[in-house]
């Protein structure tokens, strides 16, 4: 009898946890190679450089690793302390962004009991960072724009081509398109108008499907000998894009918890 009593305690009071941090989500999605903000909801008040900030980031392994402690690069960031950078508002920025970084990022909001020396979770905001990746794979005679989304969990997302605006005639024997739930390439000969014109009249459209946020990524031009190519034997090369996005909000989870860090004098 005892012991049941004890679980129901113990339950009544995780459940308190849960309701005293708030938690908000947001989704985003950017290309290889952008620069990219994730925002941090509800900063609280009377932080000295984002000292009561801790950035946590889950990857698609499910790794988890605390970027930013208080404020400060985490130990174990220690890596890729050069491509990250706590902003005024306590927003973090990613440099350069990779397929590594794709995951899960949870910025929680930390007030300081100064009688006790401790800090305690009061909020926590999340970020769900997905990846675009293009491509360009080029045959003897023919050429192949690819464009993909890598996300953390099953994707939601739809990805297609559009020429000119519009989506591809698939009468059009010149140029053939294959999609994939969360993919999409485009095919056509390398002597094709198209090739010359892929940079101003081929766009990838990709759309969130929870969201329904569009974006629409274009190739840019590169001066020679500026490609970046990937170890892949079937010699793809990284194009760049030009993009714009912002982050999206979604529901409020029901996840949170309690933490107190002690602080070393």
């Amino acid at each position: 009898m005892d012991e049941f009593r004890w679980i129901q305690m113990f339950s009544c009071l995780m459940l308190m946890i849960q309701i005293a941090v708030s938690v908000t989500e947001a989704s985003m999605f950017m290309k290889v190679g952008d620069d990219v903000t994730l925002p941090c909801v509800n900063v609280i008040d009377e932080q000295n450089n984002c000292d009561g900030t801790t950035w946590v980031f889950t990857s698609r392994n499910r790794e988890t690793v605390e970027l930013i402690t208080l404020g400060q690069i985490g130990e174990q960031a220690k890596t890729k302390s050069d491509r990250l950078r706590v902003t005024v508002n306590c927003s973090l920025l990613i440099k350069k962004l990779t397929v590594e970084d794709v995951g899960f990022y949870y910025c929680r909001q930390y007030k300081l009991d100064k009688i006790q020396s401790t800090h305690t979770q009061v909020h926590q905001s999340l970020v769900d960072l997905s990846v675009i990746t293009l491509t360009e794979h080029k045959d003897t005679d023919t050429v192949t724009l690819s464009c993909s989304v890598l996300t953390y969990e099953q994707c939601h997302h739809t990805v297609k081509w559009l020429l000119e605006g519009r989506d591809v005639d698939k009468e059009n024997k010149e140029i053939v398109t294959s999609q994939t739930h969360c993919a999409a390439t485009v095919s056509f000969l390398k002597y094709n108008y198209l090739y010359s014109s892929r940079h101003k009249i081929l766009k990838c459209e990709v759309t969130d499907t929870n969201t329904r946020r569009v974006q629409l990524f274009t190739f840019d031009r590169q001066p020679s000998g500026d490609t970046k190519t990937t170890k892949n034997p079937a010699r793809k090369t990284e194009i760049s894009t030009k993009s714009e996005t912002t982050p999206t909000m979604k529901s409020p989870s029901k996840a949170g918890d309690t933490m107190k860090i002690k602080l070393i004098a």
